[in-house]
């Protein structure tokens, strides 16, 4: 499976945690990435996944939405959001709304 590039700096590490001394492996371990998978579904067109998708993971460019849209429809799943649990059960929530199928995994 592909993984689409959600963020330059990964699994939603801020650069002030980085640099308040908090080392990436330390923050990693108290606050572990978890990934929102999505599947493709049989009535959603591909212009609603990706409207979706930019509503439901704020920040995320068109081309990205588009980027995520895309591997749904060609591999049937896609990692459409990584952060700390709670932002991805926030992700999940708004995602489910168009009736795709979502689920939380430790990344």
């Amino acid at each position: 499976m592909r993984t689409v590039s959600i963020d330059a700096r990964g699994c939603g590490l801020v650069d002030t945690d980085l640099q308040c001394g908090v080392g990436r492996e330390v923050l990693l371990e108290r606050v572990p990435p978890h990934s929102v998978v999505a599947w493709d579904n049989d009535y959603n067109i591909f212009g609603d996944v990706t409207d979706i998708i930019l509503k439901a993971v704020l920040g995320m460019t068109v081309e990205q939405a588009d980027a995520v849209t895309l591997q749904i429809h060609e591999d049937d799943l896609a990692i459409a959001y990584r952060r700390p649990k709670e932002q991805a059960e926030t992700v999940a929530a708004r995602i489910v709304t168009i009736g795709l199928k979502v689920a939380i995994e430790p990344a």
